[in-house]
């Protein structure tokens, strides 16, 4: 055989090999797949080796991931998966940009609406990353709503403990009204926190809420219920004053005074502190003892 001949046969062989090596290769790669959970295709470095990755581009690595982490939402959904990695992905952002602000609002939404049995921990999850939030970005009302809307309508119907569903509603309360004057939250949401705060009994910080609340609502129907639940609150502000201080005024005439009627007490009024041994020891003299 001629060695023209020789080469081109080796050429064609050659060229035969890679054809059924990249062939099988890819065979080899879809049953490796096809044999995998959905869900381990996906896969990422622990977070602390990602800022030593990204060589010094951390913001530029964090975009990328942000990316991938939204596809890989959009899939789990589509596959109807648990979507368990999403707090991987939102870890490995944070990583990189902690500032990255999108980032909070997403892996709680994510870990709350996935298609997945949600659970207490699941809502507690949503809370650690969106109180980091919160306390990255203090005048952020968008973060202070989600926060108080997770705390107060996602978590606290979850527990049994009406101790711990009653913190839960206060905590959620508290950002929920610094949402609503931020401009943050429905205008709803006025009447409601004010009813939540009246049911803790904080009838005044109610009232308080709803006359800071009042000048800057500009829909008018909204304007006259603040206004009616404003007249209801102090009304009934009043009555649990006066009832406070009849109650305390009960308390000391049977103190002070049991055996004189509430009417004589009015006029006694509360009894002066009365050392004995001082007054004899000062030979009776009131103005010593």
């Amino acid at each position: 055989m001629h060695g023209a001949s020789k080469v081109t046969v080796v050429a064609l062989l050659f060229c035969l090999a890679v054809f059924y090596t990249k062939h099988l290769r890819g065979e080899a790669m879809e049953q490796y797949l096809g044999s995998r959970p959905y869900e381990n295709v996906y896969y990422l470095p622990p977070p602390d080796w990602l800022p030593i990755l990204s060589v010094g581009y951390r913001e530029v690595l964090a975009d990328l991931l942000w990316i991938k982490a939204l596809i890989y939402f959009g899939d789990e959904v589509y596959h109807r998966s648990e979507a368990r990695h999403i707090f991987d992905y939102a870890d490995a952002i944070l990583a990189l940009d902690e500032r990255f602000k999108a980032v909070y609002h997403w892996v709680s939404s994510c870990a709350l609406y996935r298609p997945a049995q949600i659970t207490v921990d699941d809502a507690k999850k949503a809370i650690s990353y969106l109180e980091k939030g919160v306390k990255l970005f203090p005048s952020d009302g968008d973060l202070a709503w989600d926060l108080g809307a997770t705390y107060s309508y996602e978590l606290a119907p979850m527990l049994d403990n009406p101790a711990q569903k009653l913190e839960a509603k206060r905590k959620g309360l508290e950002q929920l009204q610094f949402a609503v004057l931020r401009g943050s939250a429905p205008p709803w949401l006025v009447l409601s926190n004010a009813s939540m705060l009246t049911k803790l009994g904080r009838t005044e910080q109610a009232i308080r809420h709803l006359e800071e609340m009042y000048s800057t609502v500009t829909d008018s129907g909204l304007r006259e219920q603040i206004a009616k639940k404003l007249g209801e609150l102090r009304t009934a502000s009043f009555t649990e004053a006066f009832t406070q201080a009849v109650s305390e005024f009960e308390k000391a005439r049977r103190r002070d005074f049991p055996f004189v009627s509430p009417g004589l007490y009015w006029h006694l009024g509360t009894r002066p502190p009365f050392d004995g041994l001082k007054f004899i020891l000062n030979n009776f003299d009131p103005v010593e003892s």
